[in-house]
Parts: C-alpha cells; structure tokens; sequence
C-alpha cells in the first residue's frame, strides 16, 4: 500500500521533503527544552551567579517565540500545502480517469459503488496523510532525536528500549496481519452498501408503487449487520494483542528502574541526568503507542486507499493515435467483415456482431433497422470507437479509426439517442443544448431549439426561459422533451456524422410529423445514419435502408426495393402498418 501511495502522491514529493526538514528543526528544539530542568539543576548546583540566570530566561523568551512561529508554519503547511491540495488533486484525478476509461470498463462497473469508493478513497488517503503529518513523521524524528542523548547518557537503556519497541511493533504487524481479511471484506460490504442506498433513491418511484419499501430497508439493514459482524471480529484480535503489547511495555519501565537504581549507586548518572533521561524514556514509551495507533489507522484506512490507487492506475484499453487528419467533407464511413462481442474474446455463438460489411458514403442518409438486439446500437458505439471491435477494420473518411485521435474522431460525430438515455445535467437548458459548443450564443442556442420543435416549449412554459435550471437527471423534462434537447444539441454541435437512434421515440405524433419535415434541413450536407424501430420515420429520408438481425446484415436497398424482395424489412413494415 506504502508503494502505491507514494507513487500516487508523486506530485507532492517535493513538499513532503520540505515538511521533513521542518519537523527536525521543530523536534530537536523541543529535545533541547526536554534539558531545562536538568539544566536549572546544574545551575543551582554550581550556585550560577544572576547574570546568568537572566541570560537563561531571555534565552526561553526567545525559543518560546522561535518555536511559536515554527509551529503555525507546520500546521500551515499540513493544511494548505498537504490536505487541501491533495484532497482536490485526488477529486480531479479520480474525474479525469473516468472520463479517460473506456465505455466497456464503466459498463463493468456500478456507478454508485465508483462514486463511494472515490469518496471513501480520498478520505482514507486524508487520513493517512493527517496521521503520518501530525503524528508519525513527527514521532519518528522525535524518536530518533531522543535516542542520542540517550544512548550517550545510559546505553543500556536504549538497548532496553529497543528491545521493547521491536516487539511492541511486531504484536502491532501480527495483529493487523490477522484483521486484513476481515477488513477487505468489510470493504467490499462497504461498496455494496453504496450502490445500495443509490440505487434505492433513484428507484424511489418504483419502489412506492410496489409498496416494497420495507424489503429494501431489510436488505439494507442485512448489509450493516454483517460489516458490524466483521467490526467486532476485528475488535476482538485487536483487543487480544493490545494486552501483550501493555505488558512489554510495562516489564521494560520496571527493568529500567532497575538499570537507573544500579547507576546512581555506581556514580555514573547524576540526579540531573536522572531527570534528563527519565522525560527522554517516557516520552520514548509514549511515542510507542504513538506508532501502534497510528500504524492502526493507516491499516484501517490501507484498504480505502489501495482501492483508489488501484482504480486511478487503471489504464483504458483504448489508446489514442496521435497526429490529427485531415478531414475531407462530407464524410463517409465503411465497415469490413466487422466482428465484436461484449464478453472476452469473439465467438459467433456469443458475438454481438458478425462479419459486418457496410459502406455509408459521404452526406448520405442511412437507416439501421431491425429487431431488438440485432445490432443497431453497437454499430453507433463501434464507429465512434467507444468500443473497440475484435477483427476487421472501420474506415471514417477513408482512415481507419485506429489511426484517428480519439478527441478529433468523436468530434465528427453528433449523437441524438432515445428519450430515456439523454444524459441531462443539473444546469440550465440553455448550458444543457449548447453542453458540446459551450461558447454558442442565445441566439445560436435558439435557432437549434426552433429546428428541435422545442423552442415554445422553452420560451412559453418554462419559468425562466432559456435560463431554467432542469433539476438532477433533468426530471423537469418528459422523455420527449429530454429527446428534443438532445436534438436541438446535435443540432447546434454542427458535426459532420449525425446519428439519430430513435431520435422521435418518445415524442407526439405531432412533434414527429414537425421534426420530420425539418429533417431535411437538418441532415443537408451530413452524413447520418438512422436507427428506427417505427419504419415510418425512415420511408422517406433515408438513401439507404440496412437491415440487421443477430448482428448480421440481411438486407439492403431502398424501402421500395426492401418491400418488392417481401424479406425481413417487408414483414417488420406489414406488422407495424
């Protein structure tokens, strides 16, 4: 865990060496105050004439300000150069690698459980740094300072003390040996405990109208019971090994009295020195248990913050080309002998595409049809290379996809998906269109509204217009409302490719029959391609009608051409007429 920390913290070297240096200045001057009393006992034995005394005070006036000043720069230096920069160092990190991870690896994961996981993560990691900072850095110079005035004054102490601190440490090691099992464990509980409570307020709906309230607060509670379950596991090994290392401790400040005892008789430690050494052993033994609770925290808090690492180290299979290309308008796209499956390596029995020729010419309309589940969608997802096929080759303008920066690739294509899955953010509508063109002007913004068949809507019921906050995963807005948006966003982007996959699902016969006679317009000098399971919506725009089923194209031609050959096409288009 120490490795991965590190490394993940590399940033911050540099101020954590500048840190260092200031703990050894700041516990060698607090070893230097430990001697003031032994000091004030020499000084009164040798009878110190007033002058001296004086020198002594406005010595300690002078430290005591030194120190003061030195103590404020450490605690300014833990907060605002340490804690606050590496908790949004970590925030940022953790966005900008799912932002970076590929459509598959977000597809595997549950975005609850990411987003407790970065939270619990980032406040492990915290308080690791707190304790290392405040206390275990600290301790460890101040330990190491404290050594050498005492093996000058009683070696036999410090081999003592030694012995002691080697066998207090291994109790702690043994001890949290046995709790990490119990402790990945709990963690993993943790994370379903997350997703959990998630998933339980989006579902909220649903779970009221099927009066399951009560279930899901039971499955909740069983979660808790077994981390509680775990916790006490967990309190039992480390109350067992606490006992051991409280009588260590105990047997070396009884052995020491001895040793002490056995000096003074033989002349070879003063009173003073007695004095010294005994605040240097007990601040010795005090650090002990300063390190068994620190080394306690960090393995409570490892697991959080191994998890982290590990989820910011996670590289996306999908590499980007560098170089941009040269784009030619309009744009075309080609796929030869295409195979992809979701799962692993590619078999035909479990792919999700087979073998897929398609050619899509530049500023052509092409309809992708067919049943569920035939293949439309993953067809989207393979060109924008959001997933990356198994064998072929998919050319847009000509390149192959893999010799395409991704950023440049993706910048060619528009995207307007079906009703429920338009993604909208808690801003306004008027950020929520322009999200691709963040600089577009109201006017631009209101231009691709009217296009969208959305703009009265905006205008007319809105409270504040186009300045109208939307609410978390935009609630405010119907399915075909958020379908609109989407258009009005596809709209105004202005790319070359437009993919529209059910773009009019989820509106009203009269907003379709409004957008379709805009579509012209909309589509001139681009390159789409259409998905559609109302056939209705592609009779009259598309060029090219492409049928699908179980990742295999079947048809294609003309709907004209398609009805005359009485296959699939013609079956689907006399089911739905």
């Amino acid at each position: 865990m120490a490795k991965k920390l590190w490394k993940l913290l590399a940033a911050f070297h540099k101020t954590f060496l500048w840190f260092v240096v200031l703990l050894i200045v700041y516990e060698g001057l607090q070893i230097l105050d430990s001697y003031v009393i032994s000091l004030v006992i020499n000084l009164f034995g040798e009878k110190a004439q007033n002058l001296v005394w004086i020198g002594l005070i406005l010595a300690l006036v002078i430290y005591d300000e030194v120190f003061a000043r030195l103590d404020n720069a450490i605690d300014w230096h833990i907060i605002l150069r340490q804690l606050y920069p590496i908790y949004r160092y970590l925030k940022v990190s953790a966005l900008a690698k799912f932002l970076d991870l590929d459509i598959k690896w977000h597809n595997e994961h549950n975005s609850g459980s990411l987003v407790g996981k970065v939270n619990n993560g980032v406040d492990k990691v915290q308080q690791i740094i707190e304790g290392l900072s405040w206390e275990f850095v600290p301790t460890l110079i101040q330990t190491f300072l404290s050594l050498i005035p005492l093996l000058i004054f009683s070696p036999l102490i410090t081999l003592v003390a030694g012995v002691a601190l080697t066998l207090f440490m291994w109790l702690t090691l043994i001890s949290n040996r046995q709790r990490i099992p119990l402790r990945k464990v709990r963690h993993d509980y943790y994370e379903e405990e997350w997703h959990a409570s998630i998933e339980s307020v989006q579902s909220i709906e649903t779970l009221k109208t099927f009066t399951q309230e009560e279930k899901t607060l039971e499955d909740y509670s069983k979660i808790h019971n077994e981390i509680v379950n775990l916790g006490e596991k967990e309190l039992k090994i480390g109350i067992y090994y606490n006992r051991q290392r409280i009588r260590i401790l105990s047997l070396a400040r009884r052995l020491i009295l001895v040793i002490w005892v056995w000096q003074l008789y033989q002349g070879t430690l003063t009173i003073a020195d007695l004095v010294f050494v005994n605040v240097l052993t007990e601040r010795l033994f005090h650090s002990f248990w300063r390190f068994a609770r620190i080394f306690d925290r960090a393995s409570e808090a490892s697991e959080g913050a191994t998890r982290l690492a590990n989820l910011l180290s996670a590289n996306p299979e999908i590499c980007s080309s560098s170089g941009e290309q040269k784009v030619t308008l309009p744009v075309g796209i080609e796929l030869k002998n295409v195979s992809f499956t979701y799962n692993g390596s590619y078999k035909p029995e479990t792919g999700a595409i087979h073998d897929l020729n398609l050619v899509i010419d530049g500023g052509s309309i092409v309809a992708l049809v067919g049943p569920s589940g035939a293949g439309k969608t993953t067809v989207r997802r393979l060109v924008t290379r959001l997933m990356e096929i198994h064998s072929g080759e998919i050319l847009v303008g000509g390149i192959n996809i893999k010799n395409w920066p991704l950023k440049q690739l993706r910048g060619l294509f528009s995207y307007v998906p079906q009703g429920d899955d338009v993604a909208i953010h808690s801003k306004t509508i008027r950020e929520n269109i322009s999200l691709p063109t963040p600089d577009a002007s109201i006017e631009e913004v209101i231009a691709a509204a009217k296009l969208a068949g959305i703009h009265e809507f905006i205008s007319l019921e809105l409270p504040e217009s186009y300045e109208t906050l939307l609410g978390e995963r935009g609630k405010k807005l119907s399915g075909g409302q958020k379908q609109r948006v989407a258009l009005a966003r596809a709209i105004l982007a202005d790319r070359p490719i437009l993919i529209l996959d059910e773009a009019t699902s989820s509106v009203d016969a009269i907003t379709e029959k409004e957008i379709q006679e805009k579509m012209r317009t909309i589509l001139k000098g681009k390159t789409a391609i259409v998905i559609a399971h109302r056939l209705s919506t592609i009779w009259d725009i598309a060029d090219k009608i492409v049928v699908l089923d179980n990742g295999s194209k079947v048809e294609e031609g003309t709907h004209r051409e398609l009805m005359k050959s009485g296959g699939l096409y013609a079956k689907m288009v006399q089911l739905q007429t």
